[in-house]
């Protein structure tokens, strides 16, 4: 395995958890009067999309599957879409 694609996945790794870390934190103010699904997805959607897309970052820096890499990617953008979504409507 490419030492260099290990470490640009490693960075791409901890740089997704540090921004799924700010965005628990940060929560949008539509989160607090919404319905409580469009609540949910408005809370969550953000930082689930973000651990996602580290864990599409692990799989591809050190050889995971390429339907797993796939999955967590699509999986990311669903989960961004809902988020995005539930903030407009």
């Amino acid at each position: 395995m490419n030492p260099q694609r290990r470490l640009i996945g490693a960075a791409a790794v901890l740089g997704c958890l540090v921004l799924a870390g700010v965005w628990t934190v940060v929560v949008p103010d539509k989160a607090e009067t919404a319905p409580a699904l469009q609540a949910f997805v408005v809370r969550w959607g953000h930082p689930v999309c973000w651990v996602l897309l580290a864990g599409t970052a692990a799989s591809w820096a050190f050889g995971g599957p390429r339907r797993l890499t796939e999955g967590l990617a699509y999986a990311a953008l669903a989960s961004y879409a809902a988020f995005l979504l539930a903030t407009v409507l």
